[in-house]
């Protein structure tokens, strides 16, 4: 029912039934070997019962959010790379999904009591005889089979007993590796001689990198949606390039920040443990780096390359990504940074966005679109899409539109400093959402495009003319690549950076895209 239901995969199907045909039988029939009371028994028929269902109804749920096995890497990262904070926000948004995954445990785990309570009551109207010798033969080979089955890496890893506590081992084992690597990385580090880096800008220059959290562009009205979302970025448009075809590399945070803060691309997954991440080069480059962040501070890998930062403020005080602290916060942080009198600056801000849940997004004032009948509201219940789900897009919206305000001001404020100094600003998303652009969906997504759909706006102080703008929001790009972006805005030199995947420079060269191993095709072509 389990794999009928699309909750388990072939595979996971039939390891799973493997296991279970012979634990199940195996174990209920040691304890009439072992003339065990029917009480014990039953217990024991149940409890095996339960421990699958459970399992399957666990694998079904996590298969349905992300899209993808439970022993994915990415899944692997989210489950165990959180805390109570941002779990108890997690089931807050995700509770429908979860109550559906628990009405199959629940209706199949009740429909198997009934069914055993019903045999037990058959069986205990009559006495039962002694086992006969074929019998214990064959109790005493299935449990045999049901250990020789763990023999294999393979199977074991499908006891459900097993399934969670090996899967964190292999997790605390790449964190460890991670940290080996990092060790290694610095002391390859240690020789700068081969970063050959070289500033070729003015004496003052200001550069501000402002990273977005799960922004979908296909909700932002600067970018043609319906719904008025970015109002105050509109106000600015004929000062911003507004990048209209990019995608992330990764649907998930840290995987897509280690491929836009560091060499590690699609192609080269591993290269930030050869070469120096974007921090390390702008200090080399003379720059006063700041990093500052409105998510929780020493997140895993994160954490790494922000303490590299000559100043650090996090105004996340609470334990995750949960948090409700506004955006907007930030912004006397980022006032202070530019009013610093150090002649280079990088400054990276780090923004919660419209990370799950939504509603916690945005101050009251922003809630524009509560209880919305509108045609994008007529156009989500034309294609199927819950009550629930429509009310998530409602939220998104008002989330989108505290982040046009936030960033917007900063942009501003970034214009306003251009006077003391060449200042530039390049904002851009982690990655996206699917809040039912392509299905009964709201959260992360693997398997979709829209959970890669990003936006990406730069503004320099000299605006391209208009033939020119118009050709750079055309061209096609994947945030892998962002790192050479950002070098070229900081007016750096060094091996490491390329001017072909550079996209505001004149010798750019798309290179193919690809979203969960397989090639993007952009929404209009899908259209």
């Amino acid at each position: 029912m389990f794999w009928a239901l699309g909750m388990l995969s072939g595979s996971e199907y039939g390891k799973s039934a493997a296991i279970m045909a012979t634990a199940l039988p195996g174990l209920a029939g040691l304890c009439l070997l072992l003339r065990a009371r029917p009480a014990w028994l039953s217990a024991t028929t149940l409890g095996v019962i339960a421990v699958f269902f459970l399992d399957a109804a666990a694998k079904g749920f996590l298969r349905d959010y992300f899209g993808l096995r439970p022993n994915h890497l990415l899944v692997l990262q989210a489950v165990f790379n959180t805390n109570a904070s941002e779990t108890g926000e997690f089931f807050r948004h995700n509770w429908r999904d979860v109550v559906e995954a628990s009405a199959a445990f629940v209706l199949l785990m009740t429909a198997a009591t009934v069914l055993e309570r019903r045999l037990t009551r058959i069986e205990a109207s009559r006495a039962l005889p002694p086992l006969r010798r074929r019998s214990k033969l064959a109790i005493v080979t299935l449990f045999t089979g049901f250990f020789a089955l763990h023999l294999n890496p393979t199977m074991a890893k499908e006891n459900p007993l097993l399934y969670w506590p090996i899967r964190y081992l292999d997790y605390k084992g790449q964190l460890a590796h991670a940290d080996e690597l990092q060790r290694e990385l610095e002391r390859n580090m240690a020789q700068r001689a081969e970063w050959q880096v070289r500033y070729r800008g003015p004496s003052r220059k200001t550069v501000v990198w402002v990273i977005g959290e799960s922004l979908n562009r296909n909700n932002m009205s600067i970018y043609g949606y319906a719904r008025n979302t970015t109002p105050m970025l509109g106000s600015m448009r004929d000062e911003l390039t507004v990048f209209r075809d990019v995608v992330s590399s990764e649907p998930a945070t840290m995987a897509s920040l280690m491929k836009m803060l560091t060499p590690a691309s699609l192609d080269d997954p591993e290269a930030w443990t050869r070469q120096p991440d974007l921090v390390m080069l702008a200090r080399e480059a003379g720059y006063r780096t700041y990093w500052i962040s409105n998510q929780v501070p020493n997140d895993g890998w994160l954490g790494l390359v922000a303490n590299r930062a000559d100043e650090r403020t996090f105004i996340n005080k609470g334990y995750g990504r949960g948090e409700n602290n506004f955006d907007g916060n930030l912004l006397p942080v980022v006032d202070a940074a530019l009013a610093h009198d150090a002649p280079r600056k990088l400054i990276i801000v780090h923004l919660l966005g419209a990370h799950p849940t939504y509603d916690m997004r945005y101050p009251d004032e922003f809630a524009r679109f509560d209880n919305t009948n509108d045609s994008v509201m007529a156009d989500l219940e034309a294609r199927g899409r819950s009550l629930w789900v429509r009310h998530s897009r409602n939220d998104y919206d008002n989330a989108i539109a505290y982040n046009d305000y936030v960033v917007s001001n900063l942009i501003r404020k970034t214009m306003a400093a251009s006077t003391q100094s060449e200042a530039s600003l390049l904002f851009s998303s982690d990655h996206a959402q699917e809040v039912g652009h392509t299905r009964n969906h709201t959260g992360q997504s693997v398997s979709d495009a829209s959970g890669y759909e990003i936006p990406m706006i730069v503004w320099t102080r000299q605006t391209p003319d208009a033939d020119t703008r118009a050709a750079l929001e055309a061209r096609p790009y994947q945030t892998d690549r962002l790192e050479h972006t950002m070098l070229g805005l900081l007016d750096i030199d060094t091996p490491y950076y390329n001017a072909a995947h550079d996209v505001m420079s004149d010798a750019f060269t798309p290179t193919p895209r690809r979203i969960n191993g397989e090639a993007y095709v952009p929404l209009t072509a899908r259209n």
